[in-house]
């Protein structure tokens, strides 16, 4: 089928009923967190039994069972990703992502896309298409750097005047707290999910201060390291650092704001087996996520993907010098 508009992805919402059994599949971050819990939350509202499934872009991932749903609505997962979970075509499933179109996404699928209209996170398109929790939706929009894009400034203001509150402010006092709250979970995501979609309004987010403050103080100790500990490759910082916390978005999320004109690759073991990367350019003078290609070029058992500005990878811990001389000889150096 082809792509389709605000207004017909709005109707397939809409027309959600207490017959149905949906799985939500949502991205394992903040965006596909917070668009993931709208979603669930307007099933909920229409009576319907739901479920929702998180995914992430790791090796290796299992394939789920999706025989028991009838519907299915996928959000914040980019094309590459749709092409691994082998969806059952022949159910109504209804799509909506902001990433860049590098694979096939099956005529099938409902397509509701929105790179036409600049860079518009996902958290912000579930919360427009259902009206529900816009202050969930805009701590989605801003964990995913939107806030960034002068698109979204209108669709953020709204809440900041009516609040009375700057986008800092904001940032200090939810986005943070609600991105320190899934890194404090990040090997139990599913129980972040259930105590996260309890949270009903702003006033309500003081209960995940517990879990933010043992993170906040992580990432105090890892930022004073990175002026004394980052490496040179030519014009790019490269970062290697280990921490108990899975804090590397966030650092980069930090670091990169505090340094807007570096372009810095974020490096920290994931297991015992894999490394996580990820690369900021806020300048958006180099593609992070062909950098990130060519960085893994020849490497078994590793993945690159993302947009101009960040991108992720994930190689294993032996090939880190031939990912590094792979930086070096980058066109994208």
């Amino acid at each position: 089928m082809p792509k389709i508009n605000f207004n017909e992805a709005k109707e397939f919402l809409d027309n959600i009923t207490k017959e149905d059994n949906i799985v939500v599949i949502h991205h394992d971050d903040g965006d596909g967190f917070a668009s993931g819990i709208i979603f669930y939350d307007w099933c909920k509202q229409k009576g319907a039994k739901v479920q929702n499934l998180l995914f992430s872009y790791r090796i290796g991932n299992e394939k789920p069972d999706l025989s028991s749903f009838n519907k299915i609505i996928i959000t914040d997962i980019a094309p590459s990703g749709i092409k691994e979970l082998q969806l059952p075509i022949e159910k109504p499933i209804f799509y909506t992502d902001h990433h860049p179109e590098t694979n096939h996404i099956p005529e099938e699928i409902l397509k509701y896309r929105t790179t036409d209209q600049g860079y518009i996170p996902s958290a912000r398109t579930a919360g427009e298409l259902t009206g529900i929790k816009k202050w969930l939706s805009i701590i989605g929009t801003i964990t995913d750097a939107g806030d960034l894009y002068p698109e979204n400034q209108k669709f953020i203001n709204e809440l900041l005047n009516e609040k009375k509150i700057t986008i800092q402010e904001f940032r200090e006092n939810y986005s943070n707290i609600f991105t320190n709250t899934l890194i404090y979970f990040h090997d139990e995501q599913q129980k972040a999910f259930e105590i996260i979609k309890e949270i009903k309004s702003l006033e309500e987010f003081k209960k995940l201060n517990k879990y933010s403050e043992a993170i906040e103080e992580e990432l105090g100790r890892i930022v004073n390291e990175y002026n004394e500990k980052k490496e040179k490759i030519g014009d790019i910082n490269f970062f290697y650092f280990e921490t108990k916390f899975y804090i590397k978005k966030a650092l980069a999320a930090i670091i990169s704001r505090n340094n807007p004109k570096e372009t810095i690759i974020f490096v920290t073991p994931q297991d015992k087996k894999y490394l996580s990367i990820s690369a900021r350019d806020q300048t958006r003078k180099k593609d992070m996520a062909e950098l990130l290609k060519e960085g893994i070029k020849g490497l078994k058992n590793s993945g690159a993907g993302g947009h101009v500005p960040a991108a992720g990878a994930e190689i294993q811990s032996k090939d880190l010098e031939k990912f590094k001389e792979n930086i070096r000889r980058s066109r994208s150096y």
